[in-house]
């Protein structure tokens, strides 16, 4: 997965529009109408990031990004829909119905060497040029000029895209060091690409990989929240087991992962059933599913380590996750959700050993979840029945789960004293 580059960066290229295969057709008509104002009033304009990229690998691209040399002010100006957000660098974000959001940048440059204010020197404006090499890969770094329908590139990335390599921008290290988060974006996007790994990017991965324990718990959070429904979660997680960077994200969870290979292989088995049903057009599951997925292997086995101690295992897995030294900050109500659903889970999968279950969970909220994840850890798939355990505790032991006989009364001691007996006729 990882190829060595031994090239130098060149000039910038300029694609004509014969050049390439982007069509303005392919382009959201919201953005359109965002670059085409912005030209009309004498700003120059580009479409950048994952559009660009997307565009040229003949995929649909999820959003569309602007990038220009007009100010946060005097874009606000031209959008009465635009608001503006942000501390360190105001973006606009200009909204359409149905929610959608473009969101417009002007161009700006890496603050300079020795700057004592770093936010204000983020805020620096720039140059095209500028703005393309303060950005992360190169794959995410082209230009698209509406003026012209022309493709420009300064950072090497069509040359990237064409040997479906991701390289990050400048000195690998130093922009690891810079934000550590760099390291998660090159495993999502080899993952998510297909892509290899230039052999520089890859190898800083080795010596800056702790760095990520000391990013923000919330960023990671927000980050990792990104991949997860997004139908390559397997790929990204591989990636992420193979450059052992799990552990610095996920703490005892990921390490765990890691060391245990065979929890690792049942980890990326079932996120990979759950890509391909959403791969396949089924919608994407909550939040509070995908991370009991992810936690599954390792709450699995440390059920079974504890499972001849008595105890209450809810509290069990809270201690545990706590203790666990995770870098992301998981909310306490999506953690608690978490709990009940693989606390759940793992009830189920010892009534599918023994034909006794507790058919009272059905009346907790997480009962559903668990029995979908159910499906997954013992089918292998992904079941739209209303209750998949259900089903299958039905199927292998024969008999109408959850539903109790009802006792049969005499209605000779329907007054409800013991003992009574028919009257003499």
């Amino acid at each position: 997965m990882v190829r060595k580059m031994s090239r130098q960066r060149h000039e910038s290229v300029v694609l004509k529009r014969s050049d390439h295969r982007i069509s303005r057709k392919d382009i959201d008509p919201d953005a359109l109408k965002v670059l085409y104002r912005l030209y009309r009033k004498g700003h120059t304009a580009y479409l950048v990031g994952g559009a660009v990229r997307d565009l040229l690998l003949g995929r649909k691209p999820k959003d569309f990004d602007v990038v220009t040399d007009a100010r946060p002010g005097q874009i606000k100006k031209l959008f009465a829909n635009c608001f503006l957000i942000g501390r360190r660098f105001r973006l606009a974000h200009i909204r359409f119905r149905g929610g959608k959001i473009i969101e417009v940048a002007t161009f700006r440059r890496e603050p300079e060497e020795g700057s004592d204010a770093l936010p204000e020197g983020n805020n620096t404006f720039g140059t095209p040029r500028e703005d393309a090499f303060r950005r992360d890969l190169t794959i995410n770094a082209l230009f698209y000029d509406i003026s012209n329908f022309t493709l420009i590139d300064y950072v090497g990335g069509l040359d990237d895209l064409e040997h479906r390599r991701v390289c990050i921008i400048g000195e690998p290290e130093t922009r690891y060091r810079e934000d550590p988060v760099r390291i998660w974006r090159v495993i999502r996007h080899a993952g998510r690409q297909g892509f290899t790994i230039e052999e520089r990017t890859a190898d800083a991965i080795d010596s800056c990989r702790e760095l990520l324990a000391t990013c923000s718990g919330a960023r990671l959070f927000e980050e990792l929240n990104k991949d997860l429904t997004s139908g390559y979660t397997a790929d990204i997680f591989s990636l992420g087991l193979r450059f052992r960077i799990l552990h610095a994200i996920l703490g005892g969870v990921g390490e765990h992962l890691e060391r245990s290979p065979r929890d690792g292989e049942q980890c990326l088995k079932l996120l990979g059933f759950l890509d391909a049903a959403v791969r396949n057009g089924h919608a994407p599951p909550s939040q509070e599913f995908m991370f009991s997925l992810l936690f599954f292997p390792w709450a699995h086995n440390l059920f079974q380590a504890r499972e001849q101690q008595n105890g209450d295992r809810i509290q069990l897995l809270t201690e545990a996750i706590l203790a666990s030294g995770m870098t992301i900050t998981l909310p306490k109500a999506l953690r608690s959700q978490v709990i009940q659903t693989l606390f759940i889970l793992e009830h189920m999968l010892a009534a599918a050993r023994t034909g006794r279950m507790r058919w009272a969970l059905k009346k907790r909220g997480r009962y559903q979840d668990a029995s979908r994840l159910f499906a997954l850890v013992v089918m292998g798939q992904w079941s739209e029945k209303h209750d998949p355990f259900e089903a299958y505790f039905r199927e292998i032991f024969k008999t109408d789960a959850g539903k109790k006989r009802r006792r049969r009364v005499s209605r000779y001691s329907r007054s409800g004293k013991k003992g009574s007996t028919p009257p003499t006729p």
